[in-house]
């Protein structure tokens, strides 16, 4: 009588422990998948051709969404530019005061004035939008395709 009553005590150890293992495994994933969705996600949008309908004028866009959960403050926004040159970035004036993007906030706009672009028409295929939070961290935009429209400012 001894032994079936042990038997049920080592049955009852044995799914303690098993119950143990995966509710604690299941309680990392859980903790893992909450720390990935829990930050900040920046996505920048580069687009060149973008005509006011008020003044006609033609200018970039640079365009900021907060896609992460947590807020993010922007404290620089510039334009990235290859190796060989004098200077690494174009920086954007008006991005300079910073912006604060919460998580659902509308996207920050940046215009990019097109003065003074002509001298980078050759590398225009390898330019793309920067940006850069107060911690450091930085983003960027996709590279123009061949099938982005050439901006005004490009020569031949």
């Amino acid at each position: 009588m001894t032994n079936a009553g042990a038997g049920g005590a080592n049955t009852l150890t044995v799914a303690s422990a098993v119950l143990g293992m995966v509710l604690g495994t299941a309680g990392f994933i859980m903790g893992v998948l909450n720390y990935l969705r829990d930050r900040a996600k920046v996505k920048l949008t580069l687009k060149w051709k973008m005509q006011s309908l008020e003044t006609g004028e033609q200018r970039g866009l640079v365009r900021i969404t907060n896609t992460g959960r947590r807020p993010v403050f922007i404290s620089i926004v510039a334009l990235e530019l290859p190796k060989g040159h004098d200077h690494t970035h174009l920086i954007l004036m008006k991005s300079l005061d910073g912006t604060k993007l919460g998580e659902g906030d509308k996207p920050m706009g940046v215009f990019v004035p097109y003065e003074d672009l002509a001298q980078y028409s050759k590398v225009l295929r390898e330019m793309r939008a920067y940006a850069e939070d107060s911690t450091g961290k930085r983003y960027h935009s996709k590279y123009p395709t061949k099938d982005t429209p050439t901006p005004p400012w490009v020569v031949p």
